[in-house]
């Protein structure tokens, strides 16, 4: 075998996988289509709770004072209101996040990785798997116009959601309630933002949500709107005219957009959310991140689970030879799937659900009024979003 194992994307699973297992003297290879720095759809935002793993990784002193924190939550609530609240102290999460562009955090990732000792291959595009047997033993990849064959006993999938691995092994799964899409673009000179995520359920962008993100302190935010798929297939939503919309009409956000001016394209992404848009595993490979349909459903929150479920995939490789078998993937032996599901399925579900029944303005605003009586139900809410009680 050329190699223990092959990372697949290296964005902030597959980064992290390779980083959890180089720091354990296993022969890692990560490829990557493109070449870093690269841009990535994203929100941008890193939670508290994402935070904490970054931190775990060492990360912190790459991290204060470079990029904006945040601290709190601002919501739309009923007609006008606005509901906000600070992160709720917890004994096992930091009491703030950070907004980190994903063309710098992914660089972050990668270069740790790196150092930890893991091979990179950038600008490699991987056209798809290996199999013998039923087994996927390596991938085929293109470096610098050369068509070659490396091989592993463990491939990770971090290829994002549309995952060329996932789908050549049929491992994808496109049920529309666990799809979703958003759109996002840059601005500056967007008016009254400090050190909060701003989240808003308006009601003329009903059923979908939009955000404005504080990338600085002197107005250049992350604006985006996201829907899940059935959303849009039910009520023939156009993503483009409801972003407009979300600028140009929405009682919160419009006026901090009165005077702001775009900076970025305005780019668009699919979700896979909730654990339910993604099989995760088949003999010799596992599948990470959005590959393995990791984004919270309710927040559309991904990089939590990318870090998090890049981790336990590098233990679950690392387990995999104590039998003294050497590095294998077997789910008939132990399954990947069955770990996330032990961890995130209960709370993925309770999301899924809330989406599907309760993700309307003419429920969520008078709720959120409701929430914004007292302290302990803002922070509950808090809690829920960003999952801060495991």
């Amino acid at each position: 075998m050329d190699y223990d194992v092959i990372v697949v994307g290296a964005g902030p699973a597959g980064s992290t996988t390779a980083y959890h297992l180089a720091k354990r003297d296993v022969n890692v290879l990560i490829v990557d289509k493109a070449s870093f720095p690269r841009d990535k759809i994203c929100g941008d935002g890193i939670a508290p709770r994402a935070v904490r793993t970054l931190y775990k990784m060492g990360l912190q002193e790459r991290l204060d004072g470079q990029f904006n924190k945040f601290h709190g939550f601002r919501f739309a609530g009923a007609g006008k209101s606005v509901v906000e609240n600070a992160i709720p102290p917890t004994p096992r999460f930091p009491d703030h996040g950070y907004i980190i562009r994903r063309v710098d955090l992914d660089r972050i990732l990668l270069d740790h990785a790196r150092d930890a000792g893991a091979e990179v291959w950038e600008g490699t595009e991987v056209s798809g798997p290996l199999v013998e047997g039923g087994r996927v033993v390596g991938v085929k990849a293109v470096r610098d116009g050369r068509e070659l064959e490396l091989t592993a006993p463990v491939v990770v999938g971090a290829d994002g959601p549309h995952s060329p691995l996932g789908k050549a092994m049929g491992l994808l799964v496109d049920d529309p309630l666990y799809l979703g899409v958003s759109i996002r673009q840059y601005f500056e000179g967007v008016e009254d933002i400090g050190d909060f995520l701003e989240i808003y359920p308006e009601k003329v962008i009903s059923p979908g949500a939009g955000w404005v993100f504080p990338v600085t302190r002197d107005g250049v935010a992350n604006v985006g709107i996201g829907y899940m798929l059935y959303h849009i297939k039910r009520d023939k939503i156009n993503l483009r005219r409801s972003f407009e919309t979300l600028l140009n009409d929405a009682p919160h956000v419009a006026p901090k957009m009165r005077n702001a001016r775009p900076i970025s394209p305005i780019r668009g992404e699919l979700l896979r959310v909730g654990l339910g848009g993604s099989r995760v595993e088949c003999p010799g490979m596992i599948l990470v991140g959005d590959a393995a349909s990791m984004t919270n459903p309710v927040s559309g929150e991904g990089i939590t689970y990318a870090l998090e479920t890049g981790e336990m995939a590098a233990e679950h490789i690392l387990d995999s030879r104590m039998g003294g078998r050497g590095l294998h993937i077997d789910p008939g032996e132990d399954s990947f799937r069955e770990k996330l599901v032990e961890r995130y399925e209960h709370y993925f579900h309770l999301g899924i659900l809330s989406i599907k029944w309760g993700n309307r303005s003419s429920f969520m605003r008078p709720l959120l009024l409701v929430v914004s009586k007292r302290r302990k139900w803002r922070e509950d809410l808090i809690r829920a979003l960003m999952y801060l009680r495991h």
